[in-house]
């Protein structure tokens, strides 16, 4: 009997060893991603705001170290479960094209009201661009100044600062999905597209059809904000794919497809620091929509978001910041 106890006992500490290696491993493993996929914003100048957003924004304490002239330049200390905004950013591209920012999507969240506020922003706004001083569509910001220029364009359109920003390569932001094992989405409308027939209720996505799903917008009687509310429910789906235990044992995959995918400002303290206290704020996403409407200038077809709307995104930013939403 004290044979076989100390062959079990052996036995349990090489599995205990072994456990261990691979916990290692794996944390190495996420921090060189993280190492890899981290690219910090480049300063440039202030872009004047537009005369609904000279309020100061309520909390400019939680722009990241440096910001006001130099992003990223220095270490951004962990904000505990202080509230933060976090800025998606899509860009898709088909074929040889140099891609498109068609999706711009803002959270911010709050983990003591356990809620998060998501809107997707239509990439045909109207605003002031950061960096050449004149308007044109938001989803141009990209094309003028990368992500730099799209997240002081987004910060001066909500006169709101960005605390991080996560860019996501469409193409390779399908491979992230199949990782996880795909999505399970509640679709308002049938429809086909790209091969694909989605049926009305719940489907099951892979990464190819979740892309197809996300694209469709001519068919779609709302249009842009159609395909909009498609890609927030799959945003939401990963969100919640996030908190979930067994994704952990899909690690080295998803982060293999993380790395060729995906830039964000977010350190490897941050994404932790966001692991261990924010996931309470994924309990309740709202999502709310900007309106506007649309306009012919020269031309060019502009989504109009009028000041009083600005005005009205604003105040619930504020009110999930200051935690009285």
């Amino acid at each position: 009997m004290k044979k076989i106890m100390r062959i079990a006992l052996v036995v349990l500490g090489i599995g205990a060893g072994a456990a261990s290696l691979y916990t290692y491993q794996l944390y190495k493993n996420v921090e060189q991603t993280a190492n890899a996929i981290y690219e910090p914003l480049t300063p440039g100048p202030i872009a004047q705001t537009q005369p609904a957003q000279q309020a100061q924004p309520a909390q400019a304490a939680l722009l990241p170290a440096g910001r006001t002239a130099a992003p990223d330049e220095q270490k951004v200390e962990p904000q505990g479960e202080k509230p933060l905004s976090i800025l998606l950013f899509g860009v898709d591209k088909r074929g040889a094209d140099a891609g498109r920012s068609d999706t711009i999507i803002y959270l911010v969240s709050n983990p003591e009201l356990r809620q998060t506020l998501m809107f997707s922003i239509p990439r045909d706004t109207r605003t002031q661009i950061a960096d050449i001083g004149g308007q044109d569509k938001i989803n141009h910001a990209y094309a003028f100044g990368g992500m730099s220029s799209t997240v002081r364009t987004v910060e001066s359109f909500l006169a709101t600062p960005i605390d991080y920003y996560v860019k996501v390569d469409m193409e390779g932001f399908l491979n992230i999905i199949d990782s996880l094992g795909g999505v399970v989405i509640d679709n308002e409308r049938a429809f086909s597209y790209e091969g694909f027939q989605f049926q009305k209720g719940k489907i099951a996505l892979d990464g190819k059809m979740a892309l197809a799903y996300a694209r469709m917008r001519h068919d779609d009687p709302e249009g842009d904000f159609g395909r909009n509310k498609r890609q927030q429910l799959i945003i939401q789906q990963l969100m919640n794919k996030a908190k979930e235990i067994s994704t952990v044992n899909k690690l080295d995959k998803v982060l293999a497809d993380v790395g060729a995918s995906v830039k964000t400002n977010l350190t490897f303290d941050d994404m932790k620091n966001l692991m261990f206290h924010y996931k309470a704020a994924l309990d309740q996403v709202h999502v709310l929509r900007i309106n506007g409407q649309g306009e012919m200038l020269n031309g060019i077809y502009y989504y109009a978001v009028p000041e009083e709307e600005r005005s009205r995104i604003k105040s619930q930013i504020d009110a999930v910041l200051r935690g009285t939403w």
